[in-house]
């Protein structure tokens, strides 16, 4: 894959994070993924990369979605894959898209310079529809500890490269110092996380090496934050002695510790603390 291809995969795979995003902070976006669903489904049924507008129609109603108010020329544009085809010779994609009306015999079909990425683009629509599905609460985040909270749900659920661009997306929101290291320590381990999932494992065990520097470096600084850092420690000699192994591992899922919550008596005299009788 030459340069270009490299850094066109890289962008479309940014857009597609930040499409699932958009659609956790405003569920009625998720409407977008429709077009991309039933493209994805039809293809895989058919085993075409070509699929007709009307069986994309078809697929369509069967989630109640009417064709023609339904806004599929932003849709494709917006997620900049596709082009359709109308007859022989006619090609629409882009800007075009947006004044073309299409006949029975228009067909849809993913760019061919990016065909390279279909399986990867659709298991990402199936994906981000089953989590837009299944999280009711996912909302833009106030401060920078709702951040981590939300980056943690994502890499939870298996995606690790849209966890650490999460992150990076909300670093401004990222103020104290205990956000800050947890913010890179989260970010090394969706790094981490990322490069075993593509079975990437040279880069893996060189993104283990230096993990453990930071924890060594920071262990003091680490020992405030929600984690279990020895356990962690752990986990990673672990998972480097199995890498050199060339075995396939995953990381676990990441606990954040919840602080207790001061009893009611607790919290009464906490009203009291300044007064001379507590001094």
């Amino acid at each position: 894959m030459n340069e270009l291809l490299k850094k066109r995969e890289e962008y479309l795979r940014r857009k597609m994070s930040h499409l699932l995003f958009e659609i956790l902070e405003y569920p009625p976006k998720k409407e977008l993924l429709y077009i991309g669903l039933c493209y994805c489904q039809l293809s895989r049924i058919y085993n075409l990369d070509e699929i007709p507008i009307s069986e994309i129609k078809n697929c369509l109603s069967r989630y109640l979605i009417d064709f023609d108010s339904y806004p599929w020329r932003d849709y494709l544009l917006e997620l900049e894959f596709f082009y359709m085809r109308e007859g022989e010779n006619t090609f629409v994609k882009g800007a075009g898209l947006m004044v073309y009306t299409p006949s029975e015999e228009a067909t849809v079909s993913i760019d061919p310079r990016y065909g390279f990425l279909k399986n990867s683009f659709c298991q990402k629509v199936y994906r981000y529809w089953y989590i837009s599905q299944k999280w009711g609460k996912f909302r833009k985040p106030n401060d920078g500890w709702e951040v981590i909270e939300n980056a943690v749900r994502l890499f939870n659920e298996g995606l690790y490269e849209e966890a650490s661009l999460y992150l990076e997306d909300y670093l401004p929101y990222i103020k104290s110092s205990r956000e800050l290291i947890t913010y890179r320590v989260i970010k090394k381990l969706s790094t981490l996380a990322f490069l075993l999932d593509k079975e990437r494992l040279e880069e893996a065990l060189g993104e283990i090496k230096h993990l453990k520097e930071f924890l060594k470096e920071f262990n003091k600084e680490l020992k405030a934050l929600p984690f279990d850092i020895g356990k962690l420690s752990k986990e990673l000699k672990k998972l480097e002695k199995t890498l050199k192994g060339g075995k396939k591992v995953y990381l676990p899922p990441i606990r954040l510790e919840r602080k207790k919550k001061k009893s009611l008596w607790r919290r009464f005299l906490n009203l009291f603390k300044g007064l001379p009788i507590f001094r």
